[in-house]
């Protein structure tokens, strides 16, 4: 029996947007040629573009020059993950502006303390920052920003603390004037989900990333409250799949057709980066 067979059923929301995360310009334009509502530059995603680990590495101007890059690319709405603000109200809020002049629409901020660590990392302990630090610091970040969308984000249940302290904390957040929520969970904790959403559904509209979740539908995701779902490192994780044995074989053979069935066509290149085949 699944997670979500045990849990009561609430009335279904309203038409929740799908996300798919992304790392640069190729890859957002072929999310958006695939149909879907909205791209998600996640930290996990962007770090495995520069090879680093998930721990406060990325820098909030190389996330600007992502954002900048995949807003060339693509119109689509562009989420973004500014992780814990970068260690500061200030950091905070010069990042906000900073993605938000590069063309962010909605930018998630996390109560992790820094430097962060991945929240699907379920073998490392963590702190969380104090929540009326956090709250202060959405307050700041929300004050300075113009159009974009804040949303903030809850590690509560990664961090061990139970569904009593992630209600209260996303209570209070939803106070600060942020426009929406986000509760994250890992493979330890992904029981707790849905109690959670069951106490701060209709609070404020509802971000998850069901990355620990492969086997429950958008469906039920939309009837516990979610507006806004992403899948947040399905396209690293495929190339990660696929790459590597190709390129072995490749190397193993040195021949160009051995690995002929595992390649897209070079015009398939071409009408991606909008050249044109005749």
């Amino acid at each position: 029996m699944t997670v979500h067979d045990t849990a009561p059923r609430p009335t279904p929301a309203l038409a929740t947007a799908i996300g798919v995360g992304v790392h640069d310009a190729l890859t957002a334009r072929m999310v958006q040629s695939a149909g879907f509502d909205l791209l998600w530059l996640g930290s996990l995603e962007v770090c495995s573009r520069f090879a680093i680990p998930d721990r406060n590495l990325l820098t909030p101007t190389e996330m600007t020059s992502v954002i900048r890059e995949v807003r060339a690319a693509t119109t689509l709405p562009v989420f973004v993950d500014a992780d814990n603000g970068y260690g500061s109200d200030l950091t905070a809020v010069r990042a906000v502006r900073a993605f938000e002049d590069a063309g962010a629409h909605t930018v998630v901020i996390e109560d992790n303390v820094f430097p962060k660590r991945n929240s699907l990392a379920a073998d490392e302990s963590r702190d969380l920052m104090d929540t009326e630090e956090f709250a202060r610091r959405l307050e700041r970040v929300t004050a300075e920003r113009k159009n974009l969308r804040i949303v903030a984000r809850c590690e509560a249940l990664v961090a061990g603390l139970g569904v009593g302290e992630a209600v209260r904390r996303m209570r209070r957040y939803a106070e600060t004037g942020v426009d929406g929520l986000f509760v994250q969970v890992n493979k330890k904790c992904k029981d707790q989900l849905f109690p959670v959403l069951e106490q701060v559904r209709g609070l404020l509209p509802i971000t998850l990333a069901p990355t620990s979740l492969p086997e429950v539908p958008l469906e039920t995701f939309a009837e516990y409250g979610a507006t806004t779902v992403l899948f947040a490192n399905v396209v690293v994780r495929r190339m990660l799949a696929t790459l590597p044995p190709m390129l072995g074989t490749l190397r193993s053979e040195c021949l160009l057709s051995a690995v002929g069935q595992d390649i897209a066509p070079v015009e398939q290149v071409l009408r991606m980066t909008d050249e044109r085949v005749g």
